[in-house]
């Protein structure tokens, strides 16, 4: 009776591990090599650097508005890129790739093959990059 008792426990036990490591839920596909959380107004990032080649962006938006997430390659500061009228224009820097209209609640995923450099992940809707959504991000 008791080994029994003791089995029913470890199996609850298994299943709300398993229930609570699931993460948000509604992430819609995002997943990938560095999981990149967006909430109004922050970028953050599982990791803040990763090996040259290709990279998979799981991208997660845990706020309540729409986000976009932009791959910029840039030797300058996160907080040093030109912006005009609340956006970075994006024919005066070095844009690799970019995930658009990522509705609140839900995730997507980018993969983007990045050679060895500096780069900074940004929301670029009006103001949001300004509002500090932006993060550095290293490839070696």
């Amino acid at each position: 009776m008791r080994t029994r008792i003791r089995l029913l426990a470890m199996i609850g036990a298994l299943a709300i591990a398993a229930t609570s490591c699931g993460g948000s839920g509604s992430a819609g596909g995002a997943t990938g090599d560095v999981t990149v959380t967006m909430k109004d107004f922050s970028i953050t990032t599982s990791a803040a650097s990763f090996p040259a080649g290709a990279i998979t962006f799981g991208i997660q938006n845990d706020g309540p508005s729409a986000h976009e997430f932009v791959i910029l390659r840039t030797d300058d500061a996160p907080d040093a890129l030109p912006v005009e009228h609340g956006e970075i224009p994006e024919d005066q820097v070095d844009l690799v790739d970019e995930a658009e209209d990522i509705a609140p609640g839900t995730g997507t995923s980018l993969s983007a093959n990045l050679i060895a450099g500096s780069y900074v992940l940004v929301c670029n809707l009006p103001s949001h990059y300004g509002a500090g959504m932006r993060a550095a991000f290293t490839v070696s």
